[in-house]
């Protein structure tokens, strides 16, 4: 009597056959064991498993089905076999099936255990379609022959057989069919994913052929989402395969579908790289309304910055620096590779720089450092005349309410701060909280040093 397909059942019977007291057992020449072309699962680990069998022994039996010109056919127990091998052993335990167990249900045995053993991995992307055919072929057998009964989708079955989701074996199926050989190659030397594959899988040849042609030398940057990219722009003509700002990389033409009409009708060049239209439309691609806000960034940038140095060349720092190199260059110093110390080198490039914005000007400690080693006044290198004729006696005179000015202070020879000048009391630059009161005594003070 035909019964409903119940693979625990069914299995469970062939199990009981695997049983010692079901079948025999016995050494065989590992020679004598041919492999199952039919066997399509990982031989990986291979070393691993031949050190756990070197140290606790061969456990499990290989299974084997006795050929009828002679010799056996492995079942199951591939990876052992190749371990045994690896070892040097010349026999291996094997329970050996009745030569008229039946092909179909062996073809399932085979299949199963070893996804039983691999707990539904260990079965290649590539070949699950193979698998799946031939699970599928047998099912077929058993159900025409009156063995189990299949009502439903058979993809069900076989997705129960191989320990996959019915999902996996439809796109396995779908990239088996129309996947290019050449993508193939790439999907079985694992130099794509198997989601890349399926989705290259419903792309038609000649797109698949441009798209290999394209990333063949960065495969590692082809995904689905850029394949699907792809797709949605070659069904229009004027999309082109990659971006012409991609490179180095490939970018797939986006935004294809949203000027598909507006190209029909005349209204649109296509192409949005070469579109003199692109900085008002609302449908350009985001490569070139990046591009377009980047270059409104940069002319912003730039007329920031001309602006900033107006103003700094207007300034009396700008005075100042100008003075500080007149002085430099009556000692034969012209630029900072002059200048005999090598770190003065470095906090004094701001004096030669094109962008003297893009360097912080030096310390006054600096300054009065390099003009004692060069034997210049200070204070006439800085301002570009007598250091008498710009210092102001505190005691005469008091400095603008909030000016930063130079002070020269009371009790030590040569010291010299910036200071701000607010109600009565001095306060340290660049700091606006009112509690940070400098206890200083000042003799003297110049605006020469701006803010």
């Amino acid at each position: 009597m035909t019964k409903k397909f119940n693979l625990a059942e069914l299995m469970g019977e062939a199990a009981a056959k695997l049983e010692p007291e079901g079948m025999q057992e016995r050494e065989i020449p590992l020679d004598e064991i041919e492999e199952n072309e039919a066997n399509a699962y990982e031989q990986t680990n291979i070393e691993e498993l031949a050190e756990s069998i070197k140290v606790v022994g061969l456990h499990q039996p290989l299974v084997v089905w006795p050929k009828p010109e002679g010799g056996y056919l492995l079942i199951a127990g591939h990876r052992r076999r190749n371990a045994l091998a690896l070892l040097g052993w010349k026999t291996a335990s094997c329970r050996v099936l009745d030569k008229d167990f039946d092909p179909a249900l062996r073809t399932l045995v085979m299949h199963w255990t070893n996804t039983m053993a691999r707990g539904g991995g260990g079965l290649t992307a590539p070949y699950i379609a193979q698998a799946a055919k031939e699970v599928e072929e047998a099912l077929k057998d058993l159900q025409a022959r009156g063995v189990v009964e299949l009502p439903g989708k058979l993809r069900a079955y076989v997705a129960e057989v191989l320990h996959k989701h019915d999902s996996q074996i439809a796109k396995a199926k779908k990239i088996d069919k129309s996947l290019t050989k050449i993508w193939k190659g790439d999907l079985k030397c694992q130099r794509i994913a198997e989601s890349t594959a399926y989705e290259l899988s419903q792309c038609d040849e000649h797109l698949q052929r441009e798209l290999h042609a394209a990333y063949k030398d960065r495969l590692y940057s082809l995904d689905a989402k850029k394949i699907k990219a792809h797709s949605r722009a070659a069904e229009f003509d004027f999309a082109p395969l990659t971006c012409p700002e991609a490179s180095p990389c490939i970018e797939p033409c986006t935004g294809a579908d949203k000027r598909a009409a507006w190209v029909k009708d005349g209204s649109c060049e296509g192409c949005c790289h070469e579109c003199s239209f692109a900085a008002n439309c609302d449908r350009v691609c985001g490569k070139v309304k990046q591009r377009l806000k980047n270059e409104q960034e940069r002319l912003e940038r730039e007329e920031n910055h001309e602006q900033e140095i107006a103003a700094f060349n207007a300034s009396p720092l700008a005075a100042a620096r100008r003075n500080i190199r007149f002085a430099l260059a009556c000692k034969d110093i012209r630029n900072v590779d002059d200048l005999p110390n090598a770190r003065h080198q470095w906090y004094m490039s701001w004096l030669w720089s094109a962008d003297p914005l893009a360097y912080h000007a030096p310390d006054l400690s600096d300054l009065f450092e390099v003009a004692q080693m060069l034997e210049i006044d200070p204070f006439e290198m800085i301002c570009g005349r007598e250091s008498g004729s710009v210092w102001r006696e505190f005691t005469e005179e008091k400095p603008p309410e909030g000016a930063r000015v130079l002070c020269k202070l009371c009790g030590c020879a040569n010291r010299y701060g910036e200071y701000v000048y607010r109600g009565g009391k001095w306060f340290f630059p660049d700091l606006d909280d009112e509690q940070c009161e400098a206890n200083i005594l000042v003799s003297s003070w110049t605006e020469v040093f701006p803010e």
